[in-house]
């Protein structure tokens, strides 16, 4: 079926042309003029020659010119490729490879890093360049949107087409390319719309203000950017080149926010600055938050109120493919260490066994998802996609966990990441979970050293900002994991200077902090 390529945005700013659509901290653009720009740029890209389904890659932090990108590489048929802000350099080199992108739009603050690799970079015929300085070899944003038209020619595009290649988080190996077509991304934006609207009392509207502090190509942008749009309602975009927690709890206030997604680790902190007020006033609604443990969501509650939910789901199921309310939580407390139920009608959920056959409530086993979401494949990786589905369809997420009587999904962990110590299998998200309880850790990632079958339990754990006492602080972990977890599941805990992580803090890389482990590097 053909559809009209990036026609959602386009319908939106038909409704709402002289309202606010977004804003970041060096102007703001009404819906009109974001249109404007959108099609200025898609306009430029076809005059240089970049042709629908070819492939932009996009570095960005957040900034209102990565929206307009966004929508316009939609539009023109183009295939926007994520290019994490928070990847190294070498990983957005194999990947512009892989996919063979025609043009890199970027923010000038990764020129230093782009300049370092441009010989391997010989096949983009474009290199294009938002903010300043502009290198010598990048063109100017400014220049292309002046040579373009505000004036865009609609384009029908195959349902099944892709419009943008999402690649995963590469906490479980290197990052896949994943790819996402016009139906799923559609899909995508009407699973997110229902989820946002029964979060709380009243649908998304006009007056909703939403905020993005972390990485708009990643959860902040995927999950929330266009229902906001379609309502009419601004995003705000707060620079994610740096975490500060200070920064993040101001804006809350000071924007008015009702909507933000902030992952779990960065929460915590943000917490801990919301809680050193004598005063916060805020007016959230819908903050969505991931990675999350049962204490941080009830201390969410503490602070702001019953305004969360705590969702679960991956790049390739969409998400969040189920979502914890705090109002479930409130109405049964066994719930609150479940990541909830499917996020909306849309998706639909099983737990299995390694044939494929359904499980008993309570029997844990993989989670698989089926949903327009997750209807698409790997690029140009054949072997893999064919093994991502079951037959009938379902998506297998290589997660384990259970549901309960009432359809509450509980998350185990990674099948992978399983440790297997003499006295039988620990999964890494239960221990830290355990360790994250502790006021003075900011982040935990656990591994298991040593031969299968005998793998000893290191938790390496980094302190959050003012806490120096590494050994007496050890010691407190260490019972509080004692009182947590089994005898064989109760960790040696290493204190580290800083984890590996993804996504600007969201989620630890198990794998390299296992290999940095087992090679004996510096961790403290």
């Amino acid at each position: 079926m053909l559809v009209r390529a990036g026609a959602p945005a386009i319908i939106a700013a038909e409704r709402f042309r002289d309202r606010l659509a977004v804003r970041d901290h060096n102007r703001e653009l009404t819906f009109g003029e974001l249109d404007n720009e959108a099609n200025a740029l898609a306009d430029s890209l076809a005059r240089i020659g970049v042709r629908p389904g070819e492939r932009v890659a996009v570095l960005a932090h957040n900034r209102t010119e990565f929206v307009a990108a966004w929508l316009a590489c939609e539009r023109a048929g183009l295939v926007r490729v994520v290019l994490h802000s928070h990847f190294d350099i070498s990983l957005h080199v194999e990947l512009v490879h892989a996919v063979g992108a025609r043009a890199i739009l970027f923010d000038a603050r990764f020129s230093e890093q782009i300049a370092g690799c441009r010989d391997e970079l010989a096949e983009v015929d474009h290199m294009i360049a938002v903010g300043e300085p502009c290198p010598e070899w990048a063109s100017p944003y400014g220049e292309l949107l002046a040579a373009g038209s505000g004036e865009f020619p609609a384009l029908d595009v195959e349902e099944d087409s892709p419009v943008c290649i999402q690649p995963t988080t590469g906490t479980t190996g290197r990052p896949k390319p994943w790819v996402v077509s016009h139906r799923s991304w559609r899909a995508l934006v009407a699973h997110n719309l229902e989820h946002l609207d029964t979060l709380c009392d009243g649908a998304l509207g006009g007056d909703d203000t939403n905020l993005h502090v972390h990485a708009l190509q990643w959860a902040s942008g995927a999950q929330t950017l266009l229902p906001y749009l379609l309502r009419g309602a601004p995003n705000v975009l707060v620079d994610d080149a740096s975490f500060e927690p200070a920064l993040i709890a101001d804006a809350i206030e000071a924007e008015q926010a009702t909507g933000v997604l902030i992952p779990g680790p960065m929460l915590n902190m943000v917490l801990d600055e919301i809680a050193g007020r004598a005063q916060f006033e805020h007016r959230l609604r819908r903050l969505v938050t991931l990675f999350a443990t049962p204490e941080l969501l009830g201390r969410a509650s503490e602070l702001l109120g019953p305004v969360w939910c705590h969702g679960y789901g991956a790049t390739e199921q969409g998400a969040p493919a189920t979502r914890l309310t705090a109002a479930e939580a409130a109405a049964n407390g066994s719930h609150l260490g479940s990541v909830g139920r499917p996020a909306s009608p849309s998706l639909e959920l099983r737990v299995v066994d390694a044939a494929g056959r359904d499980l008993a409530r309570g029997q844990t086993g993989e989670i698989v998802v089926r949903s327009a979401m997750s209807t698409s494949s790997y690029w140009h990786e054949d072997e893999l996609s064919a093994a991502a589905y079951l037959p009938g369809g379902w998506f297998r997420s290589r997660d384990l966990g259970y549901l309960d009587d009432e359809g509450f999904l509980f998350y185990i962990d990674r099948a992978q990441d399983a440790i297997e110590t003499a006295a039988g299998s620990v999964y890494p998200h239960e221990v830290e979970n355990a360790v994250l309880g502790h006021p003075a850790v900011a982040g935990c990632g656990a591994v298991g050293l040593g031969p299968a079958g005998e793998q000893e339990v290191i938790a390496a754990v980094e302190l959050k900002p003012g806490y120096e006492d590494a050994e007496q602080i050890t010691a407190e972990i260490t019972v509080l994991a004692a009182r947590l977890l089994t005898e064989h599941a109760r960790p040696r805990v290493m204190i580290v200077s800083e984890l590996p992580t993804v996504l600007g803090g969201a989620k630890v890389q198990r794998e390299v902090l296992r290999a940095r482990l087992a090679a004996g590097e510096p961790v403290a």
